[in-house]
């Protein structure tokens, strides 16, 4: 079996001990890749770094390629860029209406930054921050509307998009008077409805076009949001619409985000459905006298694949778990000087995300943080995070 070691943010993760349950321990090479001989399937696969001070667990796998989001750890070296410039075009003669929203976006594949033009078409110096190549080349995007309620477009409201391509920026360079001119574009209007769990109230919608395979732009955000769909959006060519309705629990706890694309700009009559989150079952708030041995349950979010954070106070170890399952105990690090450290505060909760119907799904190249945020990669996904309970370690 030989797999691949990422951290939060993509990058490789170098020397690191890699832990197949049964097996002697193996590091990863320079660029986070490592090799372990004769593993029988399913196995349990683990990474500590000493460091950090945490270690995740991925448990029940059987492909033989996996790659291993590691969370608590961001290597390589954060590169730093500033654009700034001016839009024109659309409504700008030489200044918009007050009623008029300009959105701009610098996109590339290592990075994204939004921003809002001011009334004469200038916008401030976006800051980009990014990983992996000194530099980093992408496209400058602008999209104008006349706002109603909410900041909301109105009907016949897109006054102009436009996009700039082949930017190039170089880690720690500031780009001034870069510009995009806008062309007239239409609105269509799009429509549907949304269901959300039991127990749970609509939160917020966001829109966005999907211009590219992996570029998206903001368009807007419904902080009113009802489960009744109907916005206006921008008949920009060969583009589509992603739409993320989240849902919070009554009274306070779960947050879910349900991310649908590839939606045509005037739909009608979408459906979406926000999934359940993971919900905690036992051990109850402020349990003590937890150990390794303790098993913690939950419900699961269907059709995804859970990460379970245990987290203590100040530099105790924390510990990840993604299972497919609904019980799991804290992983035993002591071997690797990571023990639960004995009469200690800790937290617990639990991420979905989806859709993977296995482990092994979830440590595919892209790994499992699609539904996070604004999704890149193309597709549908979904993100839930359950409320959060407190234990005290045995003493």
């Amino acid at each position: 079996m030989t797999g691949k070691v990422v951290g939060a943010n993509g990058q490789a993760v170098a020397s690191v001990p890699v832990v197949v349950s049964g097996k002697a321990s193996t590091n990863t090479d320079a660029s986070g890749n490592f090799s372990i001989a004769n593993v029988t399937t399913p196995y349990d696969i683990s990474v500590v770094n000493a460091t950090s001070k945490s270690a995740i667990v991925y448990k029940g796998l059987t492909r033989t390629d996996p790659t291993l989001m590691f969370f608590g750890s961001s290597p390589g070296t954060s590169h730093t860029g500033k654009i700034s410039g001016k839009i024109s075009g659309g409504e700008f003669t030489p200044n918009q209406p007050v009623t008029d929203v300009t959105n701009v976006a610098f996109v590339s594949a290592a990075t994204t930054a939004y921003a809002y033009a001011t009334a004469n078409g200038q916008f401030g110096a976006m800051s980009l921050s990014w990983y992996g190549p000194t530099a980093t080349t992408g496209s400058l995007y602008a999209i104008q509307f006349t706002a109603g309620a909410g900041g909301l477009p109105v009907a016949s409201g897109y006054k102009g998009y436009g996009v700039r391509n082949g930017i190039a920026v170089n880690d720690g360079s500031t780009l001034t008077n870069q510009f995009d001119t806008l062309q007239s574009v239409t609105t269509s209007q799009f429509t549907g409805t949304v269901t959300v769990p039991s127990g749970y109230v609509i939160g917020a919608e966001a829109v966005y076009a999907r211009v590219a395979p992996s570029a998206v732009i903001d368009l807007f955000t419904d902080y009113n949001a009802t489960t009744n769909l109907s916005y206006y959006t921008p008949g920009i060519p060969g583009a589509t619409l992603l739409l993320g309705a989240s849902a919070t629990k009554t009274g306070g706890g779960g947050t879910a985000i349900t991310w649908r694309d590839g939606l045509a700009m005037g739909a009608t009559g979408v459906s979406v459905s926000i999934v359940t989150p993971p919900e905690l079952s036992l051990p109850v708030n402020a349990a003590t006298g937890v150990d390794t041995t303790v098993t913690f349950t939950w419900t699961a979010m269907t059709g995804g694949a859970h990460l379970v954070l245990f987290l203590g106070a100040g530099s105790n170890p924390a510990y990840y778990v993604v299972t497919t399952g609904t019980s799991t105990t804290i992983p035993n690090m002591k071997p690797f000087g990571l023990g639960l450290p004995s009469a200690s505060a800790y937290t617990w909760q639990i991420y979905g995300f989806g859709p993977f119907s296995s482990v092994d799904a979830a440590a595919g190249s892209a790994g499992f943080i699609t539904g996070v945020s604004v999704p890149l990669a193309s597709g549908d996904a979904f993100f839930g995070i359950s409320a959060s309970r407190t234990f005290t370690t045995a003493p």
